[in-house]
Order: structure tokens, then sequence, then C-alpha cells
């Protein structure tokens, strides 16, 4: 599927930078700047770097990408692959139709690990991955804090999503997840 394209080495992130503010997140508003945020570990100049792309998904504002706090073009390699992955029409419009779905009463989403299997189940089909029997539950206070899924794909490889209070991060399980996210299963 082509949006998988988007997360093959590399993750995205669902949310609206507003981490740690402790508000309830409402990502209906225009002012939240609802973004994916693509992280990835590209070559630019012949050495690989750390980019951090911003896709706004509620609003017209163009697509940004940083290296360092530092705005530059984004490489045409890395453009052709995200042009390719939301393309199609189709393809893009459920893709964002689900994720707003899924944001809009996002606050409840953490309030049952079915509830949270439910939406991680419907946004893994856009990626066509196959649910693995591997979950992480994290509770405190018997409060559902985040809920992480893994996947594999058609060769095995593994991917992972998780849900918590502040975003949804999607991506491949990798040595490059691992690194930037210190993310293990």
């Amino acid at each position: 599927m082509a949006l998988k394209k988007l997360i093959k080495d590399q993750i995205i992130i669902i949310d609206d930078h507003k981490r740690g503010s402790r508000e309830i997140k409402d990502f209906d508003k225009d002012e939240n700047d609802v973004h994916i945020d693509k992280e990835t570990n590209y070559s630019i100049d012949g050495k690989k770097q750390k980019l951090k792309i911003r896709i706004p998904i509620n609003s017209d504002r163009q697509i940004k990408i940083e290296n360092r706090n530092r705005n530059i073009e984004i490489p045409s390699r890395l453009r052709k692959e995200i042009n390719g992955a939301l393309e199609n029409k189709k393809t893009r419009e459920a893709f964002v139709t689900d994720v707003l779905q899924t944001l809009e009463n996002y606050q409840s989403i953490l309030s049952s690990e079915e509830k949270a299997e439910t939406i991680l189940r419907r946004l893994s089909q856009h990626f066509d991955l196959k649910w693995d029997d591997d979950t992480i539950a994290r509770y405190k206070d018997d409060i559902l804090l985040a809920f992480t899924q893994f996947y594999k794909d058609d060769a095995g490889k593994q991917y992972f999503m998780k849900i918590d209070t502040d975003k949804i991060t999607i991506g491949q399980n990798s040595g490059y997840a691992k690194k930037f996210k210190k993310f293990t299963p």
C-alpha cells in the first residue's frame, strides 16, 4: 500500500505540538495545527541527518521540513516519497478521514484497551499491516496512559503503532525508530 512508504525505516507522529501542556486534546481547532511529523534519518550533502517533515492535516499550511531547528528545502527524493504516498486522492482522503475521526474525541481513546485496539486496527489498514500478538499497555493508577500494538507486513518486517495521551506514533520497528524514540519491543 502506498502509505507504507511513509513509515519504511522511519516513523510518523500525528499531534499538535502541545505536549505537556496538560490540556484536554481538542484537535478540532485550526489554531492547534494538527499535522503529521515524519521523522527520518536522511542523507543531505552526503551526510545522514535527522529531518522532521511537518505535513498539516487540519489546515492549508505548507509542508515544512526542518533540520536541527533550521528550515531547509525538501530533498527531491524525499518529496517524491511523500507525494507518491499521498498522491492518490482516494487513499489520502480515506486516511485523513480516519485520522480526523480518531482525533474527534481523542481524550476518550485511552478509556479502554478495546477502544484503543479498534482505533489502531482502523489506522493500520492504511499501511497494509497485519496484527501481531504483541501489545504493550501502560497504566498508572488504573488509568491507561499508552497502548502499543505491533504488526508485521507480508515480508515479515515488524512495525508498531502507539497511542498515548498526546499523540499517535506509527513506524517500522527498526534501529532508527529505537534509536530516536527509545522504543523497544
